[in-house]
């Protein structure tokens, strides 16, 4: 997993303020290139990387945000702009500042935002990326209210960096003003500076660009097997900041059961096995998008299981306040299987066997790269979508490597089990549908 680090790292030692294996990027590509060697090393065939050109793509070039008042001057360490922000006029932007709670029809009664800095405190769910500005419908309020820019307290755990949307619930239209997201005590100090009945004024500068005729890779790579049938095993390349859990602990699953299977000599697989690290997840996973496309031909007919390995294994925390302590437990994780019974008993017994924490209720739908394509071949997945996923935070030290080889083992398993099984057999057609719906 650490070469695939390093590659985020090289992102933000180029000087780039906005980094990490970024989908379009030259440091997707580098991950698609060492992703494409490690298979030729273990002697996979058929290894090549596909092309897919991506829509334009919004990137933040550089940002300044500071807010004066009561005498004093602050500057916020963790603050970025929010995913697809619009940039200030080119030559600034200066607002009052205004605090309006977690941003509830109460919070905002009596309040006049027009042309001003709202600064709204979102509490994250816990365990998930979901947030309370989104689901309180905080910033569409701002946005209707007039307000010149809005401000996110990313409200747990210190001072997480994070990069995250303000689009949710305002349609086609999106967020027309400058957004910014920033951490717990970045968002503590410009909301108690407020407190002091002083006026704040925030001054913003950012900078945005849409840069038009990007592509993304995929990079595959196919044990052959006995027959002409397949076995799918993918996971994403790309991702913000070091992305070890997102998407580096799928990766280094993916790559140790190649690395696995390698060893096995081709008469005792049954089937291929096709590893595919896929192409720009966060610009809208154009490799799934083909694959679904391409879901009646000989490809997908003849696959008899899908795996998506996305942010596998991620370290339990204890939250105490606003605070997160790492603790020695691996965290549950969401799951789903489509496909029939005897695909589900065979899941579920592997993921006990290797002792990997689930949730206790499967998801209604698949997740992540999987979303698209679930339901064109039997398919599973388990995928953990914590706080800390798209955040500085995002780094190897919360990814435990007992919880990468249970998972890898787990998956061996079923791969194996579901390989004494005709296709017809792992089909929802068999023995009653179950499964996200």
């Amino acid at each position: 997993m650490m070469p695939i680090v390093d590659i985020s790292l090289k992102s933000r030692d180029d000087g780039n303020k906005y980094w990490g294996r970024i989908a379009g990027t030259p440091y997707e590509k580098m991950t698609a290139d060492l992703i494409e060697a490690n298979f030729r090393k273990l002697g996979l065939v058929d290894v090549h990387t596909q092309e897919f050109p991506l829509p334009p793509q919004w990137f933040a070039i550089d940002w300044r945000v500071t807010a004066e008042g009561a005498g004093k001057t602050l500057t916020f360490k963790s603050l970025n702009p929010a995913l697809g922000s619009e940039p200030t006029p080119p030559g600034g932007l200066e607002a009052q500042a205004v605090w309006v709670g977690t941003g509830t029809a109460a919070d905002f009664l009596g309040r006049d935002v027009k042309g001003k800095a709202v600064l709204i405190l979102s509490m994250l769910q816990p365990g998930n990326m979901g947030n309370s500005a989104n689901w309180e419908g905080a910033v569409r309020r701002a946005v209707g209210a007039g307000a010149a820019a809005v401000l996110v307290i990313w409200g747990y755990d210190d001072n997480q960096a994070v990069w995250q949307g303000l689009g949710a619930g305002l349609g086609s239209q999106g967020v027309k003003i400058p957004g910014f997201f920033m951490g717990w005590e970045d968002g503590k100090a410009l909301r108690d500076l407020i407190g002091t009945g002083q006026p704040v004024t925030v001054k913003m500068n950012l900078k945005t660009e849409m840069r038009e005729g990007l592509k993304s890779l995929s990079a595959y790579g196919t044990l052959p097997g006995t027959t002409d049938e397949n076995i799918i095993v993918m996971a994403h390349m790309d991702g913000w900041y070091q992305a070890a859990l997102d998407n580096g602990s799928g990766l280094a699953v993916m790559e140790g059961l190649a690395e696995y299977y390698s060893k096995i000599p081709k008469a005792q697989r049954r089937r291929n096995i096709i590893f595919v690290g896929t192409a720009g997840h966060h610009a809208g996973s154009p490799n799934a998008a083909y694959l679904h496309a391409q879901r009646a031909d000989g490809l997908l007919s003849k696959t008899a299981l899908m795996i998506s390995a996305e942010h596998v294994s991620f370290s339990e925390f204890s939250q105490w306040n606003t605070h997160f302590s790492q603790t020695t437990a691996l965290s549950g994780a969401r799951w789903s299987v489509y496909g029939s019974s005897a695909l589900m008993k065979i899941a579920l017994s592997a993921w006990q066997e290797f002792g990997v924490p689930l949730t206790g209720v499967m998801d209604v739908t698949a997740s992540g790269e999987m979303g698209q394509i679930a339901h064109d071949a039997p398919s599973l997945e388990i995928i953990r979508s914590p706080e800390f996923k798209h955040t500085d935070v995002d780094i190897p030290e919360i990814v435990p490597s007992n919880g990468l080889t249970r998972i890898a083992r787990a998956y061996a398993k079923i791969i194996d089990q579901a390989n004494k099984l005709d296709i017809s057999s792992l089909q929802p057609s068999a023995g009653g549908t179950v499964g996200p719906q």
